[in-house]
Order: C-alpha cells, then sequence, then structure tokens
C-alpha cells in the first residue's frame, strides 16, 4: 500500500527498485568508484554543494515585489481562496541508515515513528512547487510543531514579526494556528479545507522524491 492506501502497482514497484540500485550503474558506466562517489570530497557531496550555491534559498521578508508574485501565485491556483497566503509549508521524514555513537550524541533520537532511522525535513514553496526554504537539522523523533519553534523563519515571522500582516503561511494539521500561520481545523469540512491546505507542497514533495534531490539538504 502507497500512503493513500492504495495497492502499489508492480511497474511503480520495479521503476523505484530500479532507480535505488542506478547509482552502482552509473558509477560504473563512467568508471567511478563507490567509495569515491560518496566521499566528502568526491563526487556527489562537492557537486550538491555546487548545486546549494547556485540555487539559494530564502524566504524574501524584506521584497515587497518578490512576496506580492508569491502571493498572486497562490491566488491564482486556489482561484482566490486563502488570499494572503506566500508559502505552503510541512515536514516529512527521509530515511537514513541507524547513526552511530560516534555521529550523533542519541542515535535512538533518529527513529522514526513510522519505520527505520529518519532525518525530518521541513520545507515550503510557492504555488508552483518551487522550493523558498528547507530545514532538516532536527532527528527522526522529533515532531513537525517542535521543528518549525526551532527554525530562524519562526522566530522571523512570529517573534520579530518580520512580515507584514496581509501576508501569511499555511500549513498541515501538525502546525499551531497563529496570526499569520494557518492549518485546517476539525469538522465535517476537514478533508475538502486540508487538501486545499495540502495541495501546494504535496505536488512538490512528490517531485522532491521522484528526483531524490533531497540529498541536497543532508
Amino acid at each position: 500500500m502507497n500512503s493513500s492506501r492504495v495497492p502499489i502497482h508492480n511497474k511503480t514497484r520495479l521503476a523505484v527498485t530500479l532507480r535505488w540500485l542506478a547509482y552502482l550503474d552509473l558509477c560504473f558506466a563512467w568508471s567511478v568508484g563507490i567509495s569515491t562517489f560518496f566521499a566528502d570530497n568526491g563526487v556527489l557531496w562537492p557537486t550538491l554543494q555546487a548545486i546549494d550555491a547556485a540555487f539559494p534559498l530564502g524566504f524574501p521578508f524584506d521584497d515587497p515585489e518578490a512576496l506580492e508574485n508569491l502571493l498572486q501565485g497562490f491566488s491564482n491556483h486556489l482561484g482566490g481562496i486563502l488570499d494572503g497566503c506566500v508559502m505552503a509549508m510541512d515536514g516529512f521524514g527521509v530515511l537514513t541508515c541507524a547513526p552511530y555513537e560516534t555521529e550523533v550524541v542519541q542515535p535512538k533520537d533518529y527513529r522514526y515513528r513510522k519505520s527505520g532511522f529518519a532525518i525530518i525535513v521541513l520545507a515550503g514553496c510557492d504555488a508552483n512547487a518551487h522550493f523558498i526554504s528547507a530545514s532538516c537539522d532536527h532527528s527522526g523523533s522529533t515532531n513537525h510543531i517542535i521543528v518549525w519553534q526551532d527554525c530562524n523563519l519562526y522566530q522571523m515571522l512570529e517573534v520579530e514579526k518580520l512580515l507584514s500582516d496581509k501576508y501569511f503561511f499555511v500549513g498541515d494539521k501538525a502546525f499551531t494556528n497563529t496570526h499569520q500561520f494557518i492549518s485546517p481545523w476539525p469538522g465535517k469540512c476537514f478533508v475538502q479545507c486540508y487538501f486545499l491546505f495540502a495541495l501546494p507542497f504535496y505536488s512538490n514533495q512528490l517531485c522532491l522524491i521522484n528526483s531524490r534531490s533531497w540529498t541536497r539538504y543532508i
């Protein structure tokens, strides 16, 4: 079953399995050793650092034009609903190997509630499913709201109040409603409302997982 409780098709099983195995084939094709590929100064990490430098992330608190573009994007995407929204946020666990005691203080903190071990990635995107912000500083057992409250973005939004009252963020039910962060409320229309809140980010999350580009945030 996938996350929607729908049976996983054999084609999908094959595709994701081959994708997982692909790095071995690529290393062989380009005559690159696997240890060289993953080394700190090898192929993967320096290349990801170069990508990070070329495509920096950051919410434009002090850029009125960029904020208006974000607002207009969500307004067009949702037909005027949630007018004032400038970012959709959510978190998910990126599965990892079990960390060693030499790598982290408390390896058990990285146990993920769904399975295995993970790092929690909290990210925000615009209406076009483009990332604006991302954080991956917390272990797999950490609740999303705790991750959010420990972010610099939270400090700027909720404490320093750097964002105009005209704008706000949206997130799912894991977050707490505030004046400038809106999450769904329980009730008869919860499913429909949750879909409206979650759609912008989940379309981006799907692209993220399919491309395996999450490695740039680790």
